[in-house]
């Protein structure tokens, strides 16, 4: 529906086809982005749609391999460059995390009963029905992207949250605003590491970078504006760690990072402020998590993608002496902070909660702990790009950890948009970096060693693999239109018909109505292919987009009353100044609907053997 409004739009800010032609209330910059070539081509919004998702893959493709040779030039490898950008290329678009394992084992009927209840992840102890090569549920691979989550029927506070990943979004088929900013995230990433990198080799900042960065954040932050945090914590951070390391004097410290810093930020607050079509956020905007999340989901979700730079960071740590009574110093100053921000919060807990929370933030305070040191000791030895590699990794796992403490305020009023923005861009800025670490991990231990730990990683691999190409077989089973670019080859040829008749008989400005249905389904689709706004579409959706749950409901109503009985509420035509309505027989099948009263009240101009199509006297 955005992509065809926006292709289609008449003024700056594009119609909403699903509320009587008031504007779209939703993050509708990416789609204006990824649709201008198709636009010029002259192709429509149902051709577009399959052309969006491979260009943003290709384009992320672009930014690898810049980030590669990067990478590639700094380890001095002559060889190979195309095989490690391939493995770069699979960890970010085709690895799941570890619960790809645990699915892989339930498939084979591996593991009771009580092991899938500690692991407790919806629909996963479900999966032994379903067949290993290929599985033969259409949805049994939804589950791994509801990892992060806490809920018992005996407890009064649930942590429900959505940890998508890139291979999951790209496999559901996804253009939302997340997925559509995976190549600007990844340019202001490599820019961020470029920035840095060169600043520490020669003592300063190359101002011109500063401005692509900005500009390329501008971009990202308008596509989908949740990226402004971490992106900013991302640069900040490699900013303090700068002008610690250079030793400035205090005054110059804090003058130096407002100055830094203050074109990203004054961006960032334009566009919250005043460009954001979707400003989405509540008082205080700010609020407490009152739920921890389970150690062992954390687990399943982040091990595999960190355990490579993890297990580097400790080998370097080892070998150029273990800093027994710094970690323990750094550890216990996070462990403090931590118990002091939960004073402070108001954190709910049960024995099992309390006990998660006690796991969570000695790990997380440990795991800082060596990556500070790591830091240290990179910096002495001049290794600036692994320096500043180090300390965005670290600036990722503290934007994971302070999902535990704290998160932005929506309509939903809970963490699930946090942990699902947030983890987003960090399994993109993590999945970067564990193919380059993964390798240096390889080159430091012993032969025999190194063998060892690429099987174990292997052994993590194959599932992981094995379930993006096992989920991507069950998307192509599920749909089963005709393949090639046309988006809607799989609808009925009763659809195709209405839907061409509406675009070569109707005006665009004209509002056609339809009765209101679920969203997910194919429920209002003729206003989302035809470009021809209807009066309420997916309410569920409008009332996310403009937090006014009353009037949406009060409107829906309405409608339904209309098609029961249309002759006695003949003022929602003159309303909405309504030129056509939609009668389907699916309509007249489940709410007994009378089609004699239609057909009296209204002009037939078009029917099939599933619609009829009229205009209004």
């Amino acid at each position: 529906m955005i992509l065809t409004s926006v292709m289609d739009m008449r003024s700056i800010i594009p119609d909403d086809l699903w509320f009587h032609n008031e504007n779209i209330k939703y993050y509708y910059f990416g789609y204006f982005v990824f649709s201008s070539v198709p636009k010029i081509l002259l192709l429509e919004s149902n051709v577009a749609y399959n052309f969006i998702l491979p260009t943003v893959i290709s384009y992320s493709a672009i930014v690898l391999i810049h980030f590669t040779k990067l990478l590639f030039d700094h380890l001095k490898i002559k060889k190979n460059f195309i095989l490690f950008f391939i493995f770069s290329f699979i960890f970010i678009f085709f690895l799941s995390p570890v619960a790809s394992s645990i699915e892989f084992m339930s498939h084979l009927s591996i593991g009771n009963i009580s092991f899938y209840k500690f692991i407790d992840i919806n629909g996963i102890d479900n999966l032994p029905k379903i067949k290993l090569f290929w599985p033969d549920d259409h949805w049994w691979w939804f589950s791994i992207s509801r990892i992060i989550s806490y809920n018992r029927s005996d407890f009064i506070l649930s942590d429900y949250t959505i940890n998508e990943f890139p291979a999951f979004s790209v496999i559901l088929g996804d253009i939302h605003p997340h997925v559509l900013a995976i190549p600007s995230v990844l340019l202001s990433i490599y820019l961020i590491i470029f920035i840095f990198k060169n600043a520490y080799k020669n003592n300063e900042f190359n101002y011109l970078s500063i401005i692509q960065l900005t500009i390329i954040f501008l971009f990202t932050i308008l596509i989908n504006p949740w990226y402004l945090i971490p992106i900013l914590w991302l640069f900040f951070l490699n900013l303090l760690f700068y002008e610690y390391y250079i030793g400035t004097k205090l005054w110059v410290f804090i003058k130096s990072i407002i100055q830094k810093c203050l074109p990203l930020l004054l961006i960032g607050i334009i566009v919250i402020l005043f460009l954001n079509p979707s400003n989405q956020l509540k008082f205080p905007f700010i609020s407490f998590v009152k739920v921890s999340s389970q150690m062992v989901h954390l687990i399943i979700y982040w091990s595999l993608i960190f355990s490579p730079i993890l297990l580097f960071s400790l080998i370097k740590i080892f070998r150029n002496g273990f800093l027994k009574k710094e970690l323990l110093q750094n550890s216990i100053v996070f462990v403090f902070f931590s118990v002091l921000l939960t004073l402070v919060s108001t954190k709910v807990f049960n024995v099992e909660l309390f006990l998660n929370y006690v796991f969570i933030i000695i790990s997380f305070s440990l795991i800082i702990s060596i990556f500070i040191v790591f830091i240290k000791q990179k910096y002495e030895n001049k290794n600036y790009l692994d320096l500043t590699i180090a300390i965005s990794i670290l600036s990722g796992i503290l934007v994971v950890y302070g999902t535990e403490f704290i998160f932005i305020v929506d309509s939903f009023n809970n963490r699930m948009n946090t942990v699902f923005k947030f983890y987003f861009f960090v399994y993109l800025l993590v999945s970067i970096f564990s193919v380059y670490f993964l390798y240096k991990v390889y080159l430091s231990l012993s032969k025999k060693t190194s063998l060892i730990f690429i099987s174990v990683f292997l052994i993590f691999i194959v599932p992981s693999i094995w379930w993006s190409i096992s989920a991507l077989n069950s998307r192509f089973q599920e749909h089963q239109g005709i393949r090639g670019l046309d988006g809607l080859s799989y609808l009925i040829d009763e659809e195709k018909e209405l839907i061409s008749f509406i675009k070569n008989n109707t005006q665009t400005e004209d509002i056609v109505l339809e009765t209101v249905g679920r969203a997910y389904t194919k429920s209002n689709l003729i206003s989302a292919s035809t470009g021809r706004a209807t009066i309420l579409g997916w309410p569920n959706h409008e009332i996310q987009w403009r937090g006014s749950s009353t009037a949406i409901n009060d409107l829906k109503d309405k409608i339904e009353l209309f098609y029961q009985d249309p002759n006695n509420n003949m003022e929602l035509v003159s309303e909405y100044n309504l030129k056509y309505l939609i009668l389907s027989k699916s309509d007249i099948l489940k709410n007994k609907y009378d089609e004699n009263e239609f057909i009296k009240s209204f002009d037939l101009i078009f029917e099939n053997k599933e619609y009829k199509f009229f205009m209004t006297k």
